[in-house]
């Protein structure tokens, strides 16, 4: 895995990703750079809320999977089933995540 930093956007599209079949809601905190994220089931109810992801936390893609597994953990916790998820394997010049092409 690259240490290229991600964008906000970047950071938030993973985030919103891997928490499937649930709800995954991102607001961006421009004030600090920063966003939040709210994970709810499928009747909409919610599920767990991370109030604050810092720069410091979204731009090593590292650091991220480290959140989402966390929070991955506390979801199925509270007896909600996910589907598979690991973090992407990013583009090293880019640092934007690497889809396999379309066959």
């Amino acid at each position: 895995m690259s240490d290229q930093a991600l964008t906000l956007d970047d950071a938030m599209q993973l985030v919103s990703e891997a928490f499937l079949p649930c709800g995954c809601v991102t607001s961006a905190n421009p004030d600090d750079d920063s966003f939040s994220f709210t994970v709810m089931d499928g009747s909409g109810s919610e599920v767990l809320r991370v109030p604050n992801v810092s720069r410091e936390e979204y731009s090593h893609a590292q650091h991220l999977g480290s959140v989402i597994e966390q929070a991955r953990l506390e979801v199925e916790d509270k007896a909600q089933r996910l589907e598979p998820w690991t973090m992407p394997a990013l583009d090293d010049d880019t640092g934007i995540p690497e889809t396999p092409p379309n066959y």
